[in-house]
């Protein structure tokens, strides 16, 4: 028999009034800790109701896609006295699922390349502030002058473009800037780190200024005042933009676990400070009714309930679709495009946002090449590495002659020795990308090799590779311009 197979190596708007539109600016990671505070802590501090029952009857529904998830676009910037102020600094796309209690964040980098019509194309980062701009200049705003108009133009501009990259609808929308984010931090009494390695940054923008200064931070559990946590969000100059989307996700956790102590949820002063930074500092969509509802269920949700993802260049590794092109071609500047265009992005965005119970049941999974095509097997599995699945090996099929493309999926059994319902969830995604029949049980054939560590096996078929279907890994042959998402939203509103 000509068998191969190849182990993979572990690789080490509130507003107090009812109806009207909030005016924000705070940071992005205060967003999650205002539904905390408004429904959670107040069903804490009424113990002797179930205050999420009458949350929910003054709420109203939310918006929800064609999964019944309702996805949050949750924005950051320095605002004017920071370093590169106008540009978007945090973009974070966050998607609730109330069936299986999963909040799942995904943040996008801001060096993404974006072709935009009608505001010129640049990085994300910039999109916001250049329609902001363009919006101004059609609506004939005087110079120096704040058009609420034209800022929530803007921002809208901003979700429909991010829509496209990810191919799924935006709801709802919270803009917040950093110079309220220091002030909520310390209104909850600062937060608790766990920093995972050393940081040293000698070139952290200093205040108001055009000079630096040095930011440095030791390994292990920190407890950081809003100064500190700011730095420690916004920091990239010895790691990577990746790592900062990593730590801010990290502080949105943070901020939510200080602010669900007691004795910031039961103290009127701090509740009433809070209210003050979030009434004068954020801008957003979300109603008052709507506040109400996320209050009624976020109760609901632990740290355990969150999934977080990146976007990054690394092909190798969960979510590695892009990757950086010839700067000539982008006036000298770094930039990051998709790796196959941004229908591989939508397809991400699908996993990750649709099939929530996919990343908590982490299948291993087995590829085999059951035709005459060489290198199949490993063009699937780098691949589906990036959308996140454990691959355990890779190689040859019993055969080079499989017309047809079947996943198996291993059988457990109780101590008793009764079947249980072994199916796993991953192949309600697998069979989306590579379409074939499913078999309950792996082939006794392939449990004689020691096939038994995975849960799933797909044996591939040239009705897979010989058709349109069939992925090749775009990193053979990359472009060095960035692609349009022309793709429409596939995962529409309800």
């Amino acid at each position: 028999m000509d068998f191969e197979t190849k182990k993979i190596r572990t690789k080490p708007s509130i507003s107090a009034t009812e109806g009207k539109r909030i005016k924000i600016n705070l940071p992005v990671l205060i967003t999650i800790t205002i539904i905390l505070i408004l429904g959670v802590g107040i069903a804490k501090a009424v113990s002797s109701i179930d205050m999420s029952i009458i949350l929910k009857i003054a709420g109203s529904d939310l918006k929800e896609d064609s999964y019944g998830h309702t996805n949050f676009l949750l924005l950051g910037s320095g605002g004017v006295n920071h370093d590169g102020g106008t540009l978007t600094d945090t973009m974070i796309v966050a998607s609730l699922d109330n069936e299986t209690k999963t909040v799942t964040m995904l943040s996008i980098p801001r060096d993404l390349w974006i072709k935009d019509n009608i505001v010129g194309n640049s990085k994300i980062n910039e999109i916001y502030i250049n329609a902001k701009t363009h919006y101004e200049k059609q609506n004939k705003v005087p110079p120096k002058t704040e058009d609420p108009i034209s800022n929530q133009q803007a921002i809208e501009h901003l979700r429909t473009k991010i829509e496209e990259i990810l191919g799924i609808p935006i709801h709802y929308y919270a803009s917040v800037n950093f110079d309220a984010f220091t002030d909520l931090v310390d209104a909850i009494g600062g937060v608790d780190i766990f920093v995972e390695k050393s940081i040293y940054d000698p070139l952290y923008p200093k205040g108001e200024t055009t000079d630096y200064e040095i930011f440095s931070m030791q390994k292990g559990l920190q407890h950081l005042d809003g100064k500190t946590a700011l730095k420690y969000a916004r920091s990239r100059e010895t790691t990577s933009d990746f790592d900062r989307s990593k730590r801010q996700q990290q502080i949105i956790m943070a901020i939510k676990e200080s602010a669900l102590k007691a004795n910031v949820l039961f103290s009127k002063e701090k509740i009433e400070n809070i209210l003050g930074i979030i009434n004068s500092n954020i801008t957003t969509n979300i109603t008052i009714e709507e506040i109400l509802t996320l209050g009624s269920i976020a109760k609901d949700y632990s740290k355990d309930s969150i999934v977080t993802r990146l976007i990054h260049d690394d092909p190798a590794r969960c979510g590695g679709f892009l990757y950086t092109p010839e700067r000539s071609y982008y006036g000298g500047a770094f930039v990051l495009i998709p790796a196959g265009g941004f229908d591989i992005v939508h397809k991400y965005a699908d996993l990750i946002f649709g099939f929530t119970g996919i990343a908590k049941e982490n299948a291993k999974i087995q590829i085999l090449n059951g035709t005459p095509r060489a290198g199949v097997a490993g063009e699937t599995k780098q691949i589906l590495q990036r959308f996140c699945f454990d691959m355990t090996r890779f190689g040859n099929a019993e055969t080079k002659n499989i017309t047809q493309t079947t996943h198996y999926y291993k059988i457990h059994l109780n101590e008793k020795g009764e079947k249980l319902n072994s199916r796993p969830l991953a192949l309600d995604f697998l069979k989306k990308l590579i379409p074939g029949k499913e078999v309950e049980g792996i082939p006794q054939t392939y449990i004689d090799l020691g096939y038994t560590e995975s849960d799933i096996i797909i044996e591939l078929g040239t009705d897979y590779t010989n058709s349109k279907n069939y992925m090749e890994d775009p990193f053979y042959s990359l472009p060095m311009v960035a692609p349009t998402p022309t793709t429409p939203t596939t995962n529409a509103s309800k």
